[in-house]
Parts: C-alpha cells; sequence; structure tokens
C-alpha cells in the first residue's frame, strides 16, 4: 500500500495521511515458514468504502487451504490464568439492580444534588478571610489585656465571659468532640491563668485546676516520644512557669519530661536570626518570652499589625510592649468573632486550599470548576517564592499550605515552581508531623525533569512516613485524623503515578468526617469545607455514576457474547476488569461512549495478544496479520475457528468505532483506526518473528517495537474520538506516535510489563524482553541490576509524562487526561505482577467496591 502508515515512526505528514485515493491495485508475496511455500494476494481495494467491497484474487501456491487451518497452533508453552469471577449471573444481577437505582437517581436524587451543589459554590464565593472555630488557649490570652483607659478592668471583658459559659463539664476548656488529653490541659490552664489574674469565677478556676491534676499522667503516656510537637512543649512550659509564679498547685513536677524538652529545643533556636528574619518562632513567641527583645522583634510585626496571624503571640507582644498596631489587630479580631479568637487569622489561603482539595478528594470537583478557578486564581495571585502560609499576611510559609498549593497549582496549569520548598527547607519547617509529611510527599510526586528540591522533599517525606508508621507511635496528628495511617499507608503504597483516583474517592468518602478538626497551637475547626453537604453530595454523586457503569458493563458483555469471544478457551477474558481499570480514572457520565469504546478496544487487544503470543501457529499470525493489512473478509475460509472470531471482532468493532467516531467527529477516521490495528499487529508479528527465530534484538530497536506492540496506542486511539470534544488532526498528531506524549505511556506500560512478566515468559520459552535485550548487550549484569536500571528508567520516563501531562497548551484537558490516566493504569496493574494475568482474586475487592457496592 502506497500510503500505508508507520505512525510508530512518526514518518508521515498530516495532509498526505488522509488523502486516500479512491481505488488501488495492490500485490502481496507472503512467505511461510514451512517449505518456503508463497502465499500471493492480488487485491483492487475501494478506498470509499474501506475494504467492504474489495475484490481479492486469491493465490495459495502447493499449500491446501485445510493445511493451513490445521497447522500447529502452539508456539510455546500455554499460559494458565484464572478463570473470570464475574459470570452472566453476576452482570444480569448487577442489571437489575441497576435499573432500579437508576430509576431512583432520576427521581429522587437529581434535585438534591442539584441543590447541594448550589449550597457549596456559595460557600465557594463568600469565603472572604476564612472561617474558623474558637480556641479557648488564644481567647484566654486576649482576656489577660487591661483596659487601655487605666481602669483595673480588662480590655476584653467579653472573652472572659467567653471563658466561663464554655468550659465543659469535666472542668477542661477545648473541642468537645474530640479528647486529646495534651490539647485540653494546654487550653484549661491558659484559661485558668487569665481568670485567676483577673481573680474572678474562682469555681471554674478550681475545677480547670482538678481537671489538669486528675488527667497529669494520662498527659505524659500521651505525650511520649513524638506526641507533642516543638512549639506545643515550648509554649506549655512557659504556662506551667507562670501558673506557678501565680500559686495554682498543678502539680507542676508531674510534667518535668516535657519541661526538659523544652530546654533541649532551646538550644535549636537562633536567638540572633529569631530578630533578623521572619520564622515560625513568631507564631509562638509567648513561648519563648526569656529570649525576646521585644522592641527588635517588633520589625519582624505583619503588616496587619499581628504576628504570623497569631493572636495569642499578637497579644503576648502587645503585653510587653503596648504596640497600637498589635491592639488594633485583636480589637478588629473581636470585632468580627464578638466575644472569641480563633488560634490563627486570616485563614485565607488555607481555607481556599483545603476546599478545592476536599472537593476533589470526594470527586465532586467536576460541579465547581469556575469556582475552583476562581479559588485558585486567589491563591495564586498571594504566591510568591516564598510559598504561602494559612493567610495573606503571612510572612513565613506553612508547609502543608505551600506543599498543598503547589500541587492543586500545577495540576490545574499554574506556572509555579518548586524553588519555594528551597525557603521551606531554609527555614526548617521540614520537621512537620505526619500530615505535613503526607502533604509534602504528595506535592513531590507532581515533579518535572531536573528538580532536585522535589527529589530531595519526595526522598526526605518518604522515609520519616515509612519509619512513622512503622514505629506505631501515639501521634497527635493521628488523634485527631483516625484515617491518617490508612491514608498514608496507601499514599506510599500507591504513589500518585499508580494509583486509582475513584478508588481514593471511596476511601475519602467513607473516612470523612464532619467537623474536622486540625491542629496548631490547639485544635481547630474550619466549618466551611468539612461540612456534612460534601458528604452527601459525594454519596449521591458516586451512586449515580456506579449505576451508569453498571450498565455499561451490561451493554459490553453483550458486545463480548455476541462476537463469540466468550466461546474462546485460550484466552483471558477480563471485560469486567477493563471497564473497571478504564472507569475508575475516567469515570465522569459524559465520557461513557469514550469508557466502552476503550473497553472493547483493550479486550480485542489482550484476545489478539493471546492469540498471537502462544495459540496460534507463526503462519496463522503472518497471515492473519496480512488480512488486517487488507481488512477482508474473504481470508476468513483460511482461519481456525478461533482465528475466524477474532477476526470477525476485530472486523465488525473496528468498523462500528468508526461509524461512531464519524457522527462525533463529522470526519471519517476508519482509515486511521484501521492504521493503528495494522501497526499494532505488525509489531507483534515482529515479536513473532523474533520468537521463531530465537532472535534477541538489540535494545533500540526492541523498544521502537515494543512501544507499538504493548497495545496502549490501539486502545487509546480507537476511543479517544468518543470523548465528546473536537479532534482536528492539528490536535491529534500532539496525541499519537508523532509526538512524545503517546511514547512516553506506552514506553512505561512496557517496562513495567516486562518486569513483571519476563520470568514467567522466559520458562516458556520466550526470549524477548527489555531484560533479555539488556542483558545481550550487557552480560556483566544480573538480572536484579538490569532490573533496577529499569525501574530508574521507567521513573525517569513517568516524571517526562508528568510534564507532558502538565504543560501549558492547547490540548483540551479530557485528552490529555486519556492518556495519562492509561499511563496510570498499567503502572496500578503491573505494580507487582500481571494484573490481568493473574491478579482477578486480588482486583475482586476493588471491584467490588467501585462498580457493585453503593456508598450508604
Amino acid at each position: 500500500m502506497a500510503q500505508t502508515v508507520y505512525s510508530f515512526l512518526g514518518l508521515f505528514s498530516t495532509a498526505q495521511y488522509f488523502q486516500w485515493r479512491t481505488s488501488y491495485n495492490t500485490e502481496t508475496r507472503l512467505v511461510l515458514s514451512e517449505k518456503r511455500r508463497l502465499l500471493s494476494i492480488r487485491a483492487k481495494i475501494d478506498a470509499v468504502n474501506s475494504g467492504f467491497e474489495d475484490e481479492l484474487q486469491i493465490h495459495y501456491g502447493n499449500v491446501n487451504r485445510k493445511a493451513l487451518a490445521s497447522s500447529p497452533t502452539q508456539r510455546c508453552k500455554l499460559k494458565a490464568y484464572p478463570s473470570t469471577m464475574w459470570g452472566s449471573d453476576f452482570i444480569s444481577s448487577v442489571a437489575t439492580r441497576n435499573a432500579e437505582a437508576v430509576d431512583e437517581a432520576i427521581n429522587d436524587d437529581e434535585k438534591r444534588i442539584e441543590i447541594l451543589v448550589g449550597e457549596i459554590k456559595e460557600k465557594f464565593n463568600f469565603m472572604e478571610d476564612g472561617e474558623i472555630g474558637p480556641s479557648a488557649y488564644d481567647t484566654a490570652w486576649l482576656a489577660r489585656i487591661p483596659a487601655i483607659d487605666g481602669s483595673r478592668n480588662p480590655q476584653f471583658p467579653q472573652t472572659l465571659k467567653w471563658i466561663t459559659d464554655n468550659q465543659l463539664r469535666d472542668g477542661s476548656w477545648g473541642q468537645e468532640n474530640v479528647f486529646l488529653v495534651s490539647d485540653r490541659i494546654l487550653n484549661t490552664l491558659a484559661c485558668v491563668i487569665s481568670l485567676t489574674i483577673w481573680n474572678t469565677s474562682k469555681t471554674h478556676v478550681q475545677r480547670g485546676l482538678d481537671f489538669i491534676r486528675r488527667h497529669a499522667k494520662r498527659m505524659m503516656e500521651e505525650t511520649q516520644g513524638d506526641g507533642t510537637s516543638k512549639m506545643f512543649e515550648m509554649v506549655f512550659t512557659e504556662m506551667l512557669n507562670e501558673s506557678k509564679s501565680l500559686g495554682l498547685d498543678v502539680n507542676e513536677d508531674d510534667f518535668n519530661k516535657i519541661s526538659g524538652r523544652r530546654e533541649a529545643n532551646m538550644n535549636t533556636i537562633s536567638v540572633e536570626r529569631l530578630h533578623l528574619v521572619p520564622t515560625g518562632v513568631l507564631y509562638y513567641l509567648e513561648g519563648v518570652q526569656d529570649v525576646v527583645d521585644w522592641k527588635v522583634i517588633l520589625n519582624l510585626q505583619s503588616n496587619d499589625g499581628s504576628f504570623l496571624c497569631s493572636p495569642a503571640s499578637t497579644a503576648c507582644v502587645y503585653l510587653h510592649t503596648g504596640d497600637k498596631k498589635c491592639l488594633q489587630f485583636l480589637t478588629t479580631l473581636l470585632s468580627k468573632f464578638k466575644d472569641h479568637a480563633p488560634c490563627v487569622h486570616p485563614v485565607d489561603i488555607c481555607e481556599r486550599l483545603r476546599a478545592v482539595d476536599n472537593v476533589e478528594r470526594l470527586g465532586i470537583d467536576r460541579y465547581f470548576q469556575m469556582e475552583i478557578k476562581q479559588t485558585l486564581d486567589y491563591v495564586f495571585r498571594h504566591w510568591d517564592k516564598r510559598g504561602v502560609g494559612f493567610g495573606r499576611e503571612s510572612v513565613v510559609p506553612d508547609i502543608d499550605c505551600t506543599a498543598t498549593g503547589l500541587r492543586l497549582l500545577r495540576l490545574h496549569g499554574y506556572n509555579v515552581s518548586s524553588e519555594v520548598l528551597e525557603n521551606i527547607k531554609a527555614d526548617e519547617l521540614y520537621g512537620g508531623g505526619p500530615s505535613d509529611m503526607l502533604s509534602l510527599y504528595k506535592c513531590s510526586q507532581i515533579n518535572f525533569p531536573k528538580e532536585r528540591l522535589m527529589r530531595e522533599a519526595s526522598a526526605m517525606a518518604q522515609a520519616y512516613l515509612s519509619q512513622w508508621i512503622q514505629s506505631n507511635s501515639f501521634s497527635r496528628d493521628l488523634a485527631v485524623r483516625k484515617d491518617l495511617r490508612g491514608e498514608i499507608e496507601y499514599a506510599l503504597d500507591c504513589p500518585w503515578h499508580t494509583n486509582f483516583p475513584r478508588l481514593m474517592v471511596r476511601y475519602h468518602i467513607e473516612h470523612f468526617s464532619c467537623n474536622q478538626l486540625w491542629m496548631e497551637k490547639t485544635l481547630y475547626q474550619m466549618p466551611n469545607f468539612s461540612d456534612e453537604r460534601y458528604l452527601e453530595l459525594a454519596k449521591l454523586d458516586f451512586n449515580k455514576a456506579q449505576a451508569l457503569h453498571q450498565m455499561e458493563i451490561q451493554e459490553i458483555t453483550g458486545w463480548y457474547r455476541d462476537c463469540g469471544f466468550s466461546e474462546l478457551t485460550f484466552t483471558r477474558h477480563r471485560q469486567v476488569e477493563i471497564h473497571f481499570s478504564a472507569a475508575v480514572v475516567m469515570f465522569e457520565p459524559e465520557f461513557s461512549a469514550c469508557r466502552i469504546a476503550y473497553t472493547k478496544a483493550a479486550s480485542l487487544l489482550i484476545i489478539l495478544d493471546d492469540l498471537f503470543d502462544a495459540h496460534a501457529s507463526f503462519d496463522q499470525v503472518k497471515l492473519f496479520t496480512e488480512a488486517v493489512k487488507r481488512w477482508d473478509l474473504s481470508l476468513l475460509e483460511y482461519f481456525t475457528t478461533d482465528m475466524k472470531i477474532c477476526y470477525l471482532g476485530l472486523y465488525n468493532t473496528v468498523n462500528q468505532l468508526g461509524q461512531q467516531a464519524l457522527k462525533a467527529q463529522g470526519r471519517d477516521v476508519l482509515p486511521y483506526l484501521r492504521s493503528v490495528w495494522e501497526d499494532l499487529l505488525s509489531s507483534t508479528s515482529k515479536e513473532a518473528e523474533w520468537a521463531h527465530a530465537k532472535c534477541v534484538p538489540p535494545v533500540k530497536e526492541y523498544v521502537k517495537n515494543a512501544k507499538v506492540s504493548i497495545g496502549l496506542a490501539a486502545i487509546i486511539l480507537n476511543s479517544i474520538f468518543l470523548t465528546g470534544e473536537p479532534l482536528p488532526d492539528e490536535l491529534l498528531c500532539q496525541l499519537d506516535f508523532r509526538a512524545p506524549f503517546l511514547h512516553l505511556v506506552c514506553l512505561t506500560a512496557r517496562l513495567m510489563n516486562d518486569a513483571r512478566t519476563f520470568t514467567l515468559e522466559r520458562d516458556r520459552g520466550e526470549v524477548v524482553s527489555f531484560i533479555e535485550c539488556y542483558k545481550q548487550e550487557h552480560p556483566e549484569l544480573t538480572d536484579e541490576e538490569i532490573l533496577s536500571r529499569l525501574f530508574d528508567f521507567n521513573q525517569e520516563s513517568l516524571i517526562e509524562l508528568t510534564y507532558e501531562f502538565l504543560k501549558l497548551g492547547k490540548i483540551p484537558k479530557c485528552f490529555r487526561k486519556l492518556l495519562f490516566d492509561t499511563a496510570r493504569v498499567s503502572q496500578f496493574v503491573f505494580k507487582s505482577n500481571d494484573g490481568f494475568g493473574v491478579s482477578v482474586h486480588e482486583m475482586q475487592e476493588q471491584i467490588n467496591k467501585f462498580l457493585v457496592e453503593p456508598v450508604v
């Protein structure tokens, strides 16, 4: 064929590719292996009808037609696969439940979803400075401030009333719905001191002291090892010293260990640097009062008059200096919150980042695309080389906010540099707790080529989290976030390139905590992104999507049966697992047609792979490939029954997909789809030739062929026209093998496939894999050393793939996601073994969670 296109070599021009002639004549001479017999095929191809009315003359010299059909059909040991567990009864039962679920969703849930979306959008649109719950600790510090008129009264008497009104029944102050004894004692000690300073509410004071004495030993048990932060140890020790000076009996000897830790912590603080540049110590100046030069420290005051947005720290500075800007900040704060103070304010940056992260974690972000853009635009306006803190006035970056911001901004196409991590590292904020380290680890995976800081952050965070998991020690973070351990374990086991986002959505829905608490000096709540409406919407949306996915399974199963594939005994029947792998990353309802096409193409790929790999003879492989090149039905009489089923299934399905693409795109892309399958089978035939000749090719030649034979290009390019977006050729050429993106998708999949299957294939007599080819050129290396290099090469390629996925350009996100998420599926499937070959039972629980069991 004069205009046959080898897309994987990138040798054709766009103009040439779609200028198909009306008809052409061709003759193909195919040399078969046995006795060098010659098959000559002359054909007149009608390109307009894409081969439906081709005229063929077949001359098969010296070979009986039956001889080819009965030639040996096993080139090597047959693979043994576990049978599918998703029988027709299962599919039928899912379909029955699905029909009822869809009716209910249409009748009852759509209006509720619309209402919830509107309410959550309103939250996004009215965030302003951020909403945050009260802190008894910080309120107590404001309550200490004497009246500026010289009277012996508090400047903010309403804070004293708040304190007396909010003592809990056990005598403590703090968050009622979580009992973290160290947090309760710190809050209680601060409130008791303030009430004592004003010589008021002695009953409240006594009840508070009783609580502290009762729970002192429990607190010390809780705070062993890494149970507390440096910040807590600093401020708590200062509170103890003040209580002692006021004559309060809190059994301070019970807390000697924490006092000892403060001394060790003080040795890590540079007093000179503390007064020269903004550091995190500004947030807890009340904990280092003995080393602060109060006049000099005013040089590091934020524009709003605060010290790192901390009411307690700012109140402490005011008590030492009488600074008017400090007082103005505190007065403005109480004008908003009336009678109490939060632990930090404003929290506009933190709230916006967590709100976006929240809707994405719950899988409902598609309802809020405009709101997400406006929110991230706000964050980006306040982003600088230092990173970001809790609020726009923060002069010191926060590790959690900066890491989350860097990750989200990059994922949404903002041009942000990883150099912000240099500032976090310089400020020694890498010493955060497990929640901070998890944020840093997740951020570090959105890295681009040659980003040293991201690699360092990834290695450091991974080491910290692994050690934390193994230590099994108490953590204040864990006491607040019950699901933290499981989330960290999943993040370590399935990094960003190897996880299924929709499974994480299910996990977050099941572990979502309404009224989620967070930890700084004390526990706090940010209600704008943790109320029950988020959870309700996520559940409704998940179940709605699940009902649609169940309908798709029914359709795909019918197609599979109608093609006759169920009758094939030599292949893996994995249509349910394939649909799962597509839907779990591309779950949105608007991609239904794309998912179905994706599943059909992938199912065909597995069947043809098994046919070529171990079932068909070498001659049959060559003849089947020739039939695909001709796109002709007359060769069917030379096929075995299994080959006929495979060929007709391929032929009819690709033609059907071509018709669907014609309607969706308004142009005929069937010639393109045919060329994709022709390239695939040509590459597979090349591997069959190597196997037949026991030939191990050079690495470069192997990789060039293997990135096509892995088959992902066929899956992607047969479904990409059905995403709902126009796909002109100027975009298509950036998504197929004419550009690096698809090359990297297929390369990373092939590397992991070979890594997990080469030993089994070697045992079956197959000699061609990346490992064998590399070993031929580097005989001094062991298999383990080659695998190590392979994994490094794969990791570098994934980093390049991330850049291709996120780089700024004109390619719509749906196309980029289809390619990138296909790579993620491959990394997951081959994470520990040949996923579709032997892990059907391992995937059962995941598939049940995603496709079968609704969220309740």
